[in-house]
Parts: structure tokens; C-alpha cells; sequence
């Protein structure tokens, strides 16, 4: 009888025990693997256009089911988002762009920036940003909104704080929604509500910010390891309403990468800029900035009292907005109390928004604050401030010594 080889024997048991370890790593908490050790994911940064656009459908005849006309991919896109895939920085940002945006489109002179898409397809829509911004675009994707309530479903709903009320008929997409602020498990035809609701005084941008709360609500659901087995069915059900240049396993590297990047490195962001008569205007200056962010850049854009600091009471205590207003504007901060436009909170954590894809600047708000307070890097708060803060009960203890 041959004597055991224990070395080997060891050496098999390990290499088994490290897959199997490995395997239920990136299933579980893809968060832990390093992205260049992330099995079918992104190795290099990818540069992705996101458009959205209504469903328009075909009448084949009277007895006959309607069609989905697929040349609706090039209608107008109600939802523009260039999105920055980085492995190297481990990295997931978003920038918004508000459909309304005035833009020079190459050959057709200055329009609103969701007409491209209606003019020339996808490629004239990526021509288009890629100019404006002045960035390469790696890929497109052109997905149908209504595309969108198939896929939430299939998830079993997405969770979401719905940040006011909500109630109005959609003659358009056919579709009626009543929804009270606060947490919500939304429907499919419930999500398509809130990403297309315009019905409040900021118009477009409002509901620009309402699709960041919703994709930061879905990237949370992604994290969790029960999503990740619906991929191959959600895929399915995106090539029914999508129209992209990239094949299946490209998309397939990019949900890989994007489903494990950490919530500390996603970041969302919205282009800056003023009302300018029925359209949104930038000023170079504003888009050089806010694409340096998206390609990877970290700074702190100002110094203290030049940037613009909204405040707005989220805590159980009236008052506590003008008492961290105290505090900021002590510090040498520009700072703006506002009531808000609904009821939000109460927050057990304040929350210190990154308006203008600068968590640096949030990061020095919140060291300011004694160390308090959540960073959101998405644009979801006053358009006009550089950060908005929220205020939450954490912040009782120090409040209660301000004078």
C-alpha cells in the first residue's frame, strides 16, 4: 500500500476550499474581491450613454395584437445618463443630464439635447454628448421605458423613500399613481410612475433627481445576493425593449462589475446649471467641473465661504436647521435655511448631499459638523447649493450646547 501524499492531499484541499470560498465571495459579497480579481467583470474603464424613451406601438389590425414599433428607439429621450465604469478605481458614476439641456447637435444647431436621439439614433445622440461633454463614449444603450416595469417586477419591486406626494394620471404612458411620501416597496408600474412624474416646481430637473433616488435604490437591491440570480431573466427581458451596440457578454461584464462596487464608491451626479427660458443652460466652467468628477477626479472645489451650504430640518426637534446654521456659517460657510417643499424625516442620521458630484466638499461639511452625518453622492438636493444638509437626531447633543 503507497504511503499518502499529506503535502499534496493539503495543497488539493486548499486549492478546493479557496475556490469554493472565492465562489461564495462573489456571490454573497462581491464587495470583498478586489475588481481585477472579479471573475467575468470590466478590466478596463467603459464609457456607457443611457437613454430612455417611450414604447410606441404598431397597429397590425383589428385582430391582430400590437407590435412594438422598434424605430421608437429613436424617439425623443426623456432620460439621458452617461455612465463611467472604472476598474481600476473600483468605481461607479452616473451623471444626469436634464433632457432640456440647449446643446449645439452636430449638423442641426443649437436644441434641446433629447432631440439628438429623435434626429439622427443613437449615433447622433452619443455624437452629440460625447461633443459636450467632451469625453469619449464607449457604448449606447436605448431602453424603453415602459421596459422598466417588467424589469422591477421581476426583482419582486424596488424599495424606495419616496421624497413627496404623488398623485396624478399619465395619459401618456397610460398610467395612474397615488403615492404617499415615505418608504415604499414600488410595483413595476408603480417605479414607472415616480421616474416619469414632472408635476412639481422644478419640473424635468425634480424628476431628474427622483430616477437618482430610484437607481441608487436599485444598486442597493443589486447588492443583494438574492438579485443576482434573476440576471439571466433580466437580461431577457432588457433585449425586448433595448437597443444597444454591445453583446451579451459585454452587457454581462458590466452588471458583474456594476453589482459589486462598493456604495461608497457609487456616485451620482447631475449637470449643473440655471433655468434659461424653456430650457437648462451650463456654463463651460460648470461642465468642465462636473466631468472631471466623472472621469475620476477628487478635489475640494472651494474654500469655505465659497461654497453654498442649504439646510433643511429632518429631525424629531423644530428648529434644529437654524441651530446647524449657526454652527456652519461660524465656520465661514455661505449657508441658506429652507423650509422643504413636503414633510421629510424624521432621520435618525443627518444626511449631507453631494449636489454637484463633490463628496470631498460633503466630506469637510460633515468634519465640520463634529463628524456627523451620512455623505449621498447624488444631486438630490437643493439645485442651487454646492452641498444640502439634512438634518437628523444625531445631531441633538451637539445642538443642544449651541447658542
Amino acid at each position: 500500500m503507497r504511503p499518502t501524499n499529506w503535502p499534496l492531499v493539503i495543497l488539493v484541499c486548499a486549492l478546493i476550499g479557496g475556490t469554493i470560498g472565492y465562489l461564495m465571495t462573489l456571490y454573497y459579497k462581491p464587495t470583498l474581491i478586489p475588481s481585477a480579481l472579479r471573475i467575468g467583470s470590466l478590466t478596463q474603464p467603459t464609457t456607457v450613454l443611457l437613454l430612455g424613451t417611450d414604447v410606441v406601438y404598431t397597429d397590425l389590425g383589428r385582430h391582430t395584437n400590437k407590435k412594438i414599433d422598434q424605430n421608437a428607439f429613436t424617439g425623443r429621450s426623456d432620460t439621458i445618463m452617461v455612465c463611467r465604469l472604472d476598474p481600476i478605481r473600483d468605481s461607479l458614476s452616473i451623471l444626469s443630464i436634464p433632457r432640456d439641456t440647449e446643446v449645439p447637435i452636430p449638423g442641426n444647431g443649437v436644441q434641446k439635447i433629447n432631440a439628438a436621439n429623435a434626429i439622427g439614433g443613437p449615433n447622433l445622440a452619443v455624437s452629440t454628448v460625447s461633443n459636450f461633454l467632451q469625453i469619449p463614449i464607449d457604448h449606447f444603450v436605448v431602453l424603453n421605458v415602459h421596459g422598466l416595469v417588467d424589469l422591477v417586477n421581476e426583482l419582486g419591486g424596488i424599495t424606495v423613500d419616496v421624497p413627496q406626494k404623488m398623485k396624478y394620471m399619465d395619459w401618456t404612458a397610460k398610467l395612474k399613481i397615488d403615492l404617499d411620501t415615505g418608504p415604499h416597496t414600488l410595483t413595476g408600474n408603480q417605479a414607472m410612475g415616480v421616474v416619469r412624474f414632472r408635476h412639481d416646481a422644478l419640473g424635468d430637473i425634480g424628476r431628474v433627481q427622483r430616477q437618482q433616488i430610484f437607481i441608487r435604490a436599485v444598486l442597493a437591491k443589486a447588492l443583494q445576493p438574492e438579485s443576482w440570480s434573476h440576471l439571466p431573466r433580466l437580461l431577457e427581458i432588457a433585449g425586448q425593449y433595448m437597443s444597444t451596440d454591445m453583446n451579451g457578454a459585454q452587457m454581462m461584464e458590466m452588471a458583474t462589475f456594476a453589482r459589486a462596487v462598493p456604495k461608497k464608491n457609487q456616485q451620482m451626479m447631475m449637470l449643473p446649471g440655471n433655468f434659461s427660458g424653456n430650457g437648462w443652460s451650463s456654463s463651460s466652467g460648470e461642465v468642465r467641473n462636473i466631468v472631471s468628477r466623472l472621469m475620476g477626479s477628487s478635489f475640494v472645489t472651494s474654500l469655505r465661504n465659497e461654497m453654498r451650504i442649504t439646510i433643511q430640518n429632518a429631525s424629531s426637534t423644530p428648529g434644529e436647521a437654524y441651530k446647524v446654521a449657526k454652527i456652519l456659517q461660524r465656520k465661514g460657510y455661505t449657508v441658506t435655511v429652507k423650509q422643504s417643499r413636503g414633510k421629510i424625516g424624521p432621520f435618525r442620521m443627518t444626511r449631507v448631499i453631494a449636489q454637484r458630484g463633490n463628496p470631498d466638499d460633503a466630506e469637510q461639511v460633515v468634519m465640520d459638523l463634529g463628524g456627523h452625518g451620512d455623505i449621498v453622492n447624488a444631486s438630490v438636493g437643493d439645485i442651487e447649493s454646492t452641498v444640502t444638509v439634512l438634518v437628523g437626531d444625531d445631531l441633538a447633543p451637539i445642538l443642544s450646547e449651541t447658542k
